[in-house]
């Protein structure tokens, strides 16, 4: 996410931010610190009172605890701003990237009980979280947003150039994710064409990512609009199946202890399996102008990307480049300041001793 470039002065590199929202980390962690540091030494205070006079207290000490610790304040409190900095991500100076366009990539990921089956080493979950995130490792430069999707479909994310943001809430993905069992296509179908937008007299519509076993509880008749809805748009689904023809047993987790109880039973007592639905996958596929894929075809995932940016919304002007995330510097910066900090303690605790 970008907000309009903030110039720094007359003729100096003007700065984007990648997440905003979190510029007022800026000033309120070195006001945490601050409150932090008056509040250790009014301690210190009451420590050097309580042990007697204040000459005999620096002789034994080596130090004077009734001195405010104006050295740590000079490097934690800038530490702390530039950890701030980091934080929002800040950009300038073009990106290292190829002339041309970017589009609007909506992963749509199945978070179903399902998803648990281990038909798919070291299960179906797994394999769809490494897809998903080198997915976005390749989309980098363009807009990504996340749809979860059991028997609803959950905007995880809204359109992002974000990485690491993404990463995290791939990082979070699991059936606990959706408060509601089954698996509804139709709604998480539903949720991504709502992320890309109305539709839009100019500019390629965007594109769908949907990674499942393609497995729906869905009338075919409700998944059929929205594909019908994504081709009428221009909107290409492109399909990733993850399990296999044989499938596996679905498990049955507890949800507070993460460990696997059992296997889930059908109405009738028998075990539940889940089987990978290759045709309905397929068919969405064909039906919108997408490609259809398994996650463990070689060399899938570059190819995959490749096609979804091409068939996306354009983001900005061919030839418009997006600064890079320079959150490593004040980061880098913090740290240092923060092991300086670290190291001025150590020794004079040596000093001391």
């Amino acid at each position: 996410m970008a907000v309009p470039r903030h110039a720094l002065g007359a003729g100096s590199v003007s700065v984007r931010w990648a997440d905003p929202f979190l510029l007022h980390l800026i000033p309120l962690l070195p006001a945490l610190v601050g409150i932090g540091l008056l509040l250790w030494w009014r301690r210190r205070r009451e420590v050097g009172a309580a042990l007697g006079d204040p000459a005999l207290v620096r002789r034994l000490t080596g130090t004077d605890l009734r001195r405010f610790p104006v050295r740590r304040a000079a490097l934690l409190l800038p530490a702390a701003a530039l950890l701030g900095v980091a934080a929002a991500g800040p950009r300038w100076g073009p990106a290292a990237e190829p002339d041309g366009t970017r589009g609007d990539v909506v992963l749509v990921l199945d978070a179903s009980n399902s998803m648990l089956a281990e038909d798919v080493r070291p299960s179906r979950l797994e394999a769809e979280r490494a897809a998903a995130r080198a997915l976005v490792d390749r989309l980098g430069g363009g807009r990504v947003g996340l749809v979860a999707f059991g028997g609803s479909g959950h905007v995880l994310s809204p359109l992002t150039t974000d990485g690491a943001a993404l990463h995290l809430y791939l990082d979070a993905l699991s059936p606990e994710i959706v408060n509601q069992s089954g698996t509804s296509l139709y709604a998480a179908l539903r949720q991504a064409l709502g992320l890309l937008g109305p539709e839009s007299a100019g500019g390629p519509p965007g594109s769908i990512v949907l990674v499942s076993d393609g497995e729906a509880l869905d009338p075919p008749r409700m998944v059929h609009l929205s594909v019908q809805d994504a081709a009428r748009r221009g909107v290409p689904i492109h399909t990733v199946a993850i399990g296999t023809a044989a499938g596996a047993p679905v498990p049955d987790v507890d949800p507070l202890s993460g460990k696997r109880i059992g296997y889930k039973r059908e109405p009738n007592g028998l075990v539940a399996t889940s089987r990978l639905d290759a045709a309905t996958l397929q068919r969405i596929a064909r039906e919108t102008g997408g490609t259809f894929t398994r996650s463990t075809d070689a060399g899938a995932i570059s190819t995959l990307a490749a096609a979804a940016a091409r068939g996306g919304r354009a983001t900005r002007a061919r030839g418009e480049s997006l600064p890079d995330n320079r959150y490593r510097w004040p980061l880098a910066l913090a740290l240092l300041l923060i092991v300086a900090d670290a190291l001025a303690e150590r020794g004079r605790a040596r000093r001391e001793g």
